[in-house]
């Protein structure tokens, strides 16, 4: 990334507990993160991907970069 200060991380997972966050992380590395919401690409469906999941699961989408301040 430092050889490339403006490449974005583009990243979808699935959240398994509201007690893990990558604030931390993304601070010590002087990162920020943008939440990008799945239904502004009409992703936001049980079947996402034709997946056959049992459950109901909760996927986000970040966008992880440098800080503008580190640029």
């Amino acid at each position: 990334m430092h050889k490339n200060p403006k490449v974005q991380l583009w990243s979808t997972y699935q959240v398994r507990s509201a007690d893990w966050s990558l604030e931390a992380l993304l601070y010590k590395w002087d990162m920020k993160c943008v939440h990008i919401p799945l239904e502004s690409f009409d992703a936001d469906k049980e079947d996402i991907a034709e997946s056959t999941l049992p459950g109901r699961h909760t996927v986000e989408m970040l966008v992880i970069s440098f800080a503008k301040d580190s640029l």
